[in-house]
């Protein structure tokens, strides 16, 4: 078996290696979480100025059996990579995972990295295989969230009890939404939230530090975005003097149109206790719908200790389908 670094620019051999990650990623997982060849084709194949993404694949007998992916954030957090191992279910327990990850230690110390971080899903009584072979590569448990699906027809009828009762609660706040491009009135307090993100939210023993948001960064996502066929679907709350104090944003491509992906929501803490974040949440899903009616599933993730967050969610209708587990690694 060799394992080998994967041109990024070699179209053939990149649909491959994301055809590998795909079947194993379907054959283990309850819902299709993962992203088009449209999408991943043009994150993968770019140069970028905020991350470097290392490709290495698994060959054996000219055939690419399992894949790595290992991701330096050029930022902030330079003492971490992210990684994402993938073996094709034909090819699995036979040592690929084990020389992947190998691999990819020697990757991220080149780099100067001396901490690695895998996600790794199970179901929600079990321990999948996954997180057997991350434990027995050394990686240990730092946080774990449980990933949620919310069926928005369904739960659609919903939204105005719970807009009811929340609304005399923010009286003095105004609730705004945009889509794609982050509004330059917004920017600063955009800024603000993202860097404010990884303090309040729950982060279990993950070493990470917070990160460095400028308008440079906001602007070049809102490219990469629109270039990777990515509709960011974003609804904020504004403070009496017209700060950005909550934010919430869902991705939603247009190359997979039935599902979507709630990411962050924050609450400045010293505007909690107002109903915000359900505010925030319900207009964002209000507009996801009327920008893109043929969404049908929204995906989430919430720590198990967030309680705020997760009350919220079980409002919305959201259920847990499956487990995330952030694992960590001292290399």
């Amino acid at each position: 078996m060799d394992i080998s670094k994967v041109d990024p620019h070699d179209e053939a051999l990149l649909r491959v290696f994301w055809e590998v990650g795909r079947a194993a990623d379907n054959a283990s997982r309850p819902y299709d979480f993962y992203p088009s060849w449209e999408a991943a084709s043009q994150l993968l194949g770019q140069e970028r100025d905020d991350s470097e993404t290392v490709l290495l694949g698994a060959f054996e007998d000219g055939e690419l059996r399992g894949t790595a992916q290992v991701e330096h954030s050029l930022h902030d957090n330079l003492h971490a990579a992210h990684v994402t191992y993938y073996v094709h279910p034909a090819w699995q327990r036979q040592g690929i995972g084990r020389a992947l990850a190998e691999a990819s230690y020697d990757v991220a110390r080149e780099r100067g990295r001396r901490t690695l971080v895998t996600d790794v899903y199970s179901p929600m009584a079990e321990l999948s295989a996954g997180m057997l072979f991350a434990r027995a590569m050394g990686f240990e448990q730092a946080l774990v969230d449980a990933m949620k699906v919310v069926d928005l027809p369904e739960t659609e009828h919903l939204w105005d009890e719970l807009e009811s009762r929340a609304r005399p609660r923010h009286r003095d706040y105004r609730i705004v939404t945009w889509q794609d491009r982050v509004p330059q009135e917004h920017l600063v307090g955009f800024c603000r939230l993202n860097e404010l993100f990884f303090d309040e939210a729950p982060m279990g023993d993950l070493e990470v530090e917070p990160e460095r948001w400028d308008e440079a960064r906001v602007r070049e996502r809102d490219s990469r975005n629109a270039r990777t066929g990515r509709r960011v679907v974003a609804a904020g709350a504004l403070a009496p003097d017209g700060a950005l104090v909550g934010l919430t944003e869902i991705a939603y491509n247009e190359h997979v149109p039935s599902r979507a992906f709630q990411s962050g929501t924050l609450v400045d803490p010293e505007h909690r206790g107002h109903a915000l974040g359900l505010a925030i949440k319900l207009a964002n899903h209000r507009q996801l719908r009327a920008a893109y009616p043929g969404c049908t599933i929204l995906m989430t993730g919430n720590a198990d200790v967030n309680a705020a967050m997760n009350a919220v969610n079980e409002q919305l209708g959201y259920r847990g389908v499956e487990r995330c587990f952030s694992m960590q690694r001292s290399l």
